[in-house]
């Protein structure tokens, strides 16, 4: 990289280089059309960022509000949630050439400090394909016990997903 990537709000011009990003990032199971995708920026524009090296997409994060405890299974497109006070991180993928610079936490530093903004004081997400060791470095904790419809619904993120929450204010993005 010969240039300090740049953080930015992603735009629905991004969205194409998202989906793009989102298939090389994840197992097929997590393969979702653009349009899904892009639900997630019309929800909430100010909490979608992304990492850029001059116009090219190198990280993002996509993130709205959600009632806790409630994920949309895999392939929803959104629709304006009722009020809540959670943040839901619905995915945060880093390209293969930008692993290791940090990306993910700042992104999820910018992602977050916009929900705190936004009112939201709460975090959860369902961590796949070993993303759990990483968002217990930020402070998140995995959710043993989980009443059995929200285990009926993190099944549905593979088997080693889990179901994981936060405190935003306490989260070690800095």
């Amino acid at each position: 990289m010969t240039s300090t990537p740049t953080l930015r709000r992603l735009a629905a011009a991004d969205m194409p280089a998202v989906a793009a990003l989102q298939l090389v990032a994840f197992a097929p199971l997590f393969h979702e059309p653009e349009e899904i995708l892009a639900s997630r920026l019309v929800v909430a524009p100010t909490l979608c960022w992304g990492a850029f090296q001059g116009e090219g997409l190198l990280a993002y994060i996509l993130s709205h509000p959600w009632p806790a405890a409630s994920p949309p299974p895999i392939g929803t497109r959104l629709a304006p949630p009722p009020p809540t006070d959670n943040w839901f991180v619905h995915d945060l993928a880093i390209g293969p050439a930008a692993r290791g610079l940090g990306l993910g936490r700042a992104l999820v530093g910018a992602a977050a400090g916009a929900a705190l903004d936004f009112g939201l004081s709460r975090g959860d997400l369902v961590a796949v394909q070993g993303a759990w060791r990483f968002w217990e470095k930020l402070g998140y904790a995995a959710q043993a016990d989980l009443p059995e419809p929200l285990r009926a619904k993190v099944a549905g993120y593979g088997e080693d997903a889990r179901y994981m929450t936060a405190d935003l204010a306490a989260l070690k993005v800095r």
